[in-house]
């Protein structure tokens, strides 16, 4: 149905970049670039100013997910970022631009798995099987790959493995528990969060970088991954890892699949037929910029992400039209109203390696070539619904909002801020988590990572939905009830920050990756 709904509003939107005024997206499909589109006029409809309401903020997440699946390289993203553009200028910004990167377009056009002549269920495994730093055309061959199956379960892969098919249980390694040692405060008046799923790993932090440098380390020519954490389903997209370039084919497979594979490996027979195509491509990787001036150059930096691997509502759908929700109410303010500027922006390559955001880094932070002083970074990301994994591991979604995360490492009259603004405006399962050891010690498991570590003062919204790298997160996961009391606790923030000195903001801790001049 959502797939349906999604074809409709691309259809209905071809006119969308030209106007900037439909609340539908551009088509999905291929065509000429639009990023070079020109300039959206200033919109003087009564629903573009001030304070937007639930539905306007919503329909920005429409719009973003009826453009289609918004990876890096492809005329879907190029779409996004368009979009993201255009509703700047729209709104009121000032000198609204990318910024860009070259970054990577991965893609498998072929792909499936046979164990003992049986077909399996599989997924390929996002940015394997690549050339080293270099673009590439891959294939295992008109009749595939077949070699024998080592299962080494959740363990280390054995020294050695060569000629092999490698297949390892995928774990999630970070529960929200372990962040308690951090946390600041917690909003939660009905103990909602005393729950089994405090304890239970999201699909961020895993073992799988361990798991497939062991394997390449051991001369295993391909992998299978058994995604044992995860709900019934193998459609998990996951980040490339840059310090991990993986140069051999692999598959996801369910839990319940890879038990089948056990079962038939209990025959004797433990061969694989393995079956990938496709490419690696460069590609550019584009931030959109906008900005409403202040009485200094002192910038506070509101920060999202525009990507996504498929329709990508909350991750980060979500997040995008939360930085617009600001953008909006703070157009609608008059100039003389700010001590210090206001950037707006959006990002992809977050699933491709970072590259936009590393060089935004290293133009506006590191080596200062803009007037803009960035004294503060508000990030936000996932304003979705609970997933858990329900009876048989299927995914169910409940009606509370995920758990979520501001991590910050922002003066105290700044946290006092933060925590009476979430209590103010009642944004339940809400914990204020100190980064100010996480930065410097090599950043945040957000968007923000980058800036945080290179000495900003950061407050990053963050949750960790089970679905979030999945085709699974679908308009219906959006937390549509916390769209204006998100948007309200983070003008308040904004507004704290603006009124703050700039000296008193935040400790700007950078990471030593920074002062040695590496930033991987």
């Amino acid at each position: 149905m959502l797939k349906n709904a999604a074809t409709a509003l691309a259809a209905a939107g071809t006119l969308l970049l030209a106007s900037c005024g439909s609340s539908t997206a551009p088509n999905g499909g291929g065509g000429r670039s639009v990023v070079d589109a020109a300039p959206c006029a200033r919109s003087t409809a009564p629903e573009a100013q001030g304070m937007p309401s639930t539905e306007r903020i919503y329909g920005w997440i429409v719009d973003l997910v009826g453009i289609g699946y918004r990876r890096t390289g492809t005329p879907e993203g190029e779409k996004a970022a368009a979009y993201v553009k255009c509703q700047f200028e729209s709104l009121g910004l000032q000198d609204v631009h990318y910024e860009t990167a070259t970054s990577w377009n991965w893609s498998a056009t072929r792909s499936s798995l046979k164990v003992n002549g049986e077909a399996v269920d599989s997924f390929p495994v996002a940015h394997t099987y690549v050339t080293l730093d270099q673009p590439s055309v891959f294939s295992t061959g008109p009749n595939g790959l077949t070699a024998e199956i080592v299962d080494v379960g959740s363990g280390a892969p054995l020294k050695s493995v060569k000629g092999k098919i490698v297949m390892f249980d995928l774990k999630f390694l970070m529960p929200p528990a372990l962040l308690a040692l951090q946390i600041e405060f917690l909003w939660d008046p009905g103990l909602t969060t005393l729950e089994p799923t405090l304890v239970i790993g999201n699909p961020f932090i895993t073992s799988y970088t361990s798991a497939v440098e062991k394997a390449m380390e051991g001369g295993a020519v391909g992998f299978i991954g058994v995604l044992s954490d995860y709900f019934d389903s193998n459609q998990y997209y996951n980040e490339f890892y840059r310090r991990t370039q993986v140069t051999i084919p692999g598959v996801w497979v369910t839990k319940k699949e890879g038990a089948r594979i056990r079962e038939m490996m209990g025959s004797g027979n433990r061969s694989a037929n393995m079956v990938m195509e496709g490419f690696r491509k460069e590609a550019t990787g584009r931030a959109v910029i906008g900005f409403l001036p202040g009485k200094s150059k002192d910038t506070i930096m509101v920060q999202s992400h525009h990507d996504s691997v498929f329709y990508g509502a909350v991750e980060d759908g979500s997040g995008t039209a939360a930085v617009l929700a600001q953008a909006q109410y703070y157009a609608s303010q008059p100039a003389e109203s700010r001590q210090k500027t206001l950037m707006f922006t959006t990002f992809d390559t977050h699933f491709t390696g970072y590259q936009v955001h590393r060089e935004f880094t290293r133009k506006y932070i590191i080596d200062k070539e803009t007037p803009y002083n960035i004294v503060a970074n508000v990030t936000l990301e996932h304003i979705g619904k609970q997933g858990i994994k329900g009876a048989d591991d299927k995914l169910e979604i409940t009606d509370k909002p995920e758990l979520r995360a501001i991590i910050e490492n922002m003066g105290p009259t700044l946290k006092l801020s933060m925590i009476n603004s979430v209590i103010r405006h009642d944004l339940r399962r809400t914990a204020l988590i100190s980064a100010h050891l996480l930065c410097p010690l090599g950043g945040l498991p957000t968007d923000a990572s980058f800036v945080c570590s290179a000495g900003v003062p950061t407050a990053s919204l963050i949750a960790g939905p089970n679905y979030l790298y999945d085709a699974a997160d679908t308009l219906d996961k959006v937390a549509k009830d916390d769209l204006v009391p998100v948007t309200k606790v983070f003008i308040d923030l904004i507004d704290a920050i603006d009124s703050t000195p700039t000296a008193l903001i935040g400790l700007p801790l950078k990471s030593p990756l920074y002062e040695s001049g590496s930033q991987d």
